[in-house]
């Protein structure tokens, strides 16, 4: 994978995940960025559900900023589900279009994703990444310690994470039938 001054043999995981903290698709790359994995990761989270008997599409896709260029946002289906990217990294001291006012004339498609993510409704719906994706990687890296891949080639790193991810999906599946199996019982 390029970095700065070289190369490192290193590799860029994706993952897909539910509001309950379910991973349903995940990938290993080597691109350094993630703007080529939006539409790979959601076609292939839609394959999972499809394959799991879900008839339900998915409605709601959030994502960071890495995944927003203005050619991934020209290539978005307009039946898909409905986009949440943030559109400018803060660390990078570009100015915000923000959620009042109108659009300038010459508006983009960055400019009109970061008025939507900007906006009340917008900010409610991004905000859900805090909860459901941004935990799921906290939870492998801090949590359990995993912060790099102990095997050498791509194949064996991409079955590594796909073993990373059943683990995670496994634990927390573990962790809800603990709380529901030490949940009162009532009958009448």
């Amino acid at each position: 994978m390029p970095i700065r001054n070289g190369w490192v043999q290193g590799y860029n995981a994706q993952a897909v995940a539910t509001e309950s903290q379910i991973i349903i698709a995940c990938d290993v790359t080597q691109d350094t960025g993630d703007t080529a994995q939006l539409t790979p990761m959601i076609a292939a989270a839609n394959r999972e559900l499809d394959a799991a008997g879900v008839t339900e599409p998915i409605g709601v896709v959030l994502g960071d900023a890495g995944y927003c260029t203005e050619a991934v946002l020209a290539g978005l289906p307009d039946d898909g589900p409905d986009y949440y990217l943030a559109a400018r990294n803060m660390r990078h001291g570009k100015p915000r279009v923000g959620s009042r006012g109108r659009l300038p004339a010459g508006a983009t498609l960055m400019d009109k994703m970061d008025r939507k993510v900007s906006r009340k409704a917008g900010r409610v719906h991004y905000d859900k990444r805090k909860w459901i994706i941004e935990p799921v990687f906290g939870q492998i890296k801090t949590g359990r310690g995993i912060r790099s891949f102990t095997r050498r080639g791509f194949d064996a790193a991409a079955a590594e994470w796909k073993l990373i991810a059943a683990t995670h999906n496994l634990r927390k599946l573990h962790r809800h039938l603990l709380a529901a199996a030490a949940a009162p019982i009532t009958a009448i």
